[in-house]
């Protein structure tokens, strides 16, 4: 993720009264926060939160302070904007990529190029007289579309250099300030005014990002921090109660975390069902250090069992094999290879090379083949002679979902988000390619309208996991728009896309602070004595769907609401294990750890 900047700088030396114009604009904007510098070079720096983005904070400053303010932002670091004002009034404007977000009107984004001669007052007053308006018209010419497209290449090659683990000393010399363009402009338009503290945000400075800030120790936080932090604590405070009574209930049965030291990238779990009631679950990093597995199992109080195997912490996914004898894992931040391990003996039998991460993993249901999949690349690998027995290649370039038929002949992958794959085994071709239900963007806009809607659209329904039945009767499927259920021998006999689902449930909708409107469905799980589907998402919940009956229902709620991201139902249908994650609507980089935990799923459901 590209970084973002924004903040609101304002030519004065009286900061009280600035402080007084952001407390009465903090008064009006309650889901807002700041923080205030001292006068530094001539400027009073307000940030604001959600990354200083929204631009009728700089008009409200400007509408009570009549002197210069200059509101600065960095988007990504895709492109770079600034908003100036003078005498109450907007002045001028600039974008170094105007129709970043679509076509406008070409008198609007002339109207964005800036107008460097502008500034001449500004710079009457700084006490640098060697800047002058050509310097600034410099830094506000940017590469043509041609020169962007290259330079897009250039950074997609600096991310897959950082990806595969190219030293420090290489990387820095990589070409950021061509690369990153719009950052390099925002740095050097923020100099050119002798202004201090530019290259940041509210949020990056919460999150203690002040080693290189100027005179931190004197920023001035609205409202009262303490204000804030009596919140904080207060929900916190019953965020834990309500876990304290899911444990005493029984309902609660393990929680682990792994805290993110300072320096250090955050830990995420990684976790599969063994095949005795329990799961693996381990913390992965970024290196090629020894994953800590562990194996959780009843009674839930006892001390876990450690799984002695030479795993790497660049462990991505895993998955046990149905007889639990074999397990495979996927890898990686630089180790783009999968590896099959002997569960009985403790040993590694197979490292199977890919092209890119691996991220997703089948065992045949005779446990005769291994199929590893990377970016639309899979390769089947047999488990007996532990030999490359075919590789098939879907043509592109993101996470490959899939799914295998208990009767081992077919394989599903998705062909892109919206398009689904059907491969038989037995000839290794693709015999068929469905798309996903198309949906009516202009029934999506008037729910919109109506304050119903998502705020993104897709013009088909989005493959985010798939399952089936242990029967081999249904197709199980997560969306981003929520779980369908599809009978599997009307799938095969389609023709080119997916037919109705027998029974589904939409994602629920949830709200961030802002008021934008989301909704995902991240993962699924199958209870086959049921024959309930259960499912997790954006909305902190674990749903149900019956699907004799379509009934849907929320089966828990998790306390806080954090983000579920993935759901493991154990092969005893005893429990089921989340991976979650709180704050989930901070564009901030999210410190606060991931949570592991295990419920007891006979007494929920």
């Amino acid at each position: 993720m590209g970084r973002y900047y924004g903040s609101i700088h304002i030519r004065s030396t009286d900061t009280e009264q600035i402080i007084e114009i952001v407390k009465h604009l903090s008064a009006q904007e309650k889901k807002l926060k700041f923080l205030i510098s001292p006068c530094i070079n001539g400027w009073i720096s307000v940030y604001a939160s959600e990354k200083g983005q929204d631009p009728t904070v700089a008009r409200a400053i400007a509408q009570q302070f009549p002197g210069h303010i200059l509101n600065l932002s960095l988007y990504h670091d895709d492109f770079f904007y600034y908003e100036y004002y003078r005498n109450h009034q907007l002045i001028d404007q600039y974008s170094s990529d105007p129709e970043y977000f679509g076509d406008i009107p070409q008198e609007e984004s002339e109207r964005l190029r800036g107008q460097p001669e502008i500034f001449a007052d500004l710079l009457a007053e700084l006490p640098n007289k060697d800047i002058t308006i050509a310097h600034i018209a410099e830094v506000l010419t940017v590469s043509s579309p041609e020169e962007r497209e290259e330079l897009t290449q250039r950074s997609l090659e600096v991310l897959r250099q950082l990806e595969d683990g190219v030293n420090r000393s290489d990387i820095k010399e990589l070409p950021y300030d061509e690369v990153f363009e719009a950052a390099s402009h925002f740095s050097r338009f923020a100099k050119l005014f002798n202004i201090r503290n530019a290259e940041t945000c509210y949020e990056y400075l919460q999150e203690k990002d002040d080693e290189e800030i100027e005179r931190w120790s004197e920023f001035v936080h609205i409202p009262d921090p303490a204000i804030e932090l009596a919140r904080q604590q207060r929900k916190k405070a019953k965020i834990d109660e309500a876990l304290s009574v899911l444990k005493r209930e029984n309902i609660l049965l393990i929680t682990l975390s792994n805290p993110t030291q300072k320096g250090q990238f955050i830990r995420i779990p990684i976790s599969t069902p063994d095949n005795v009631g329990g799961f693996f679950i381990g913390w992965r990093g970024h290196g090629n250090q020894p994953l800590e597995m562990k194996q959780y199992t009843a009674p839930w109080n006892h001390k876990p069992v450690n799984l002695d195997l030479p795993i790497e912490e660049n462990a991505y996914v895993m998955q046990v094999s149905p007889s639990g004898k074999f397990l495979a894992v996927g890898h990686a931040s630089g180790s783009w290879q999968a590896t099959l391990y002997d569960l009985e003996n403790e040993r590694l039998l197979k490292i199977i090379p890919h092209i890119r991460a691996t991220d997703g993993l089948q065992f045949t249901p005779n446990e005769e083949i291994l199929i590893s999949c990377s970016e639309g690349e899979i390769i089947l690998t047999s488990i007996i002679n532990l030999e490359q027995t075919g590789i098939i290649k879907l043509e592109h370039r993101s996470k490959t979902k899939t799914a295998i038929h208990p009767n081992g002949r077919y394989l599903l992958a998705d062909k892109g988000e919206s398009k689904l794959a059907i491969i038989d085994l037995n000839t290794q071709e693709i015999v068929k390619v469905l798309s996903t239900a198309a949906l009516d963007i202009t029934a999506w806009m008037s729910s919109v309208q109506r304050g119903e809607g998502v705020n993104d659209f897709s013009y088909n329904e989005v493959i985010v996991k798939m399952d089936f039945s242990p029967d081999g009767r249904w197709l199980l499927c997560a969306m981003r728009q929520g779980v369908r259920v599809f009978e599997w021998s009307e799938v095969l006999s389609s023709k080119d896309k997916l037919p109705l689902p027998i029974v589904g449930a939409s994602s629920e909708v949830v709200i961030d602070e802002k008021g934008g409107r989301m909704a995902i469905t991240y993962d699924i799980a199958f209870d086959w004595q049921r024959n309930i589907l259960l499912s997790c998402g954006l909305e902190g919940k674990v749903k149900s769907l019956d699907l004799a009956t379509g009934e849907s229902k929320v089966l828990l709620e998790l306390p806080g609401r954090p983000v579920v991201f993935q759901l493991n139902l154990s092969r005893d249908l005893a429990t089921f294990c989340t991976h979650s994650r709180t704050d989930r609507f901070e564009r901030r980089n999210n410190k606060e750890p991931f949570i592991v935990q295990i419920w007891n799923y006979s007494a929920l459901i």
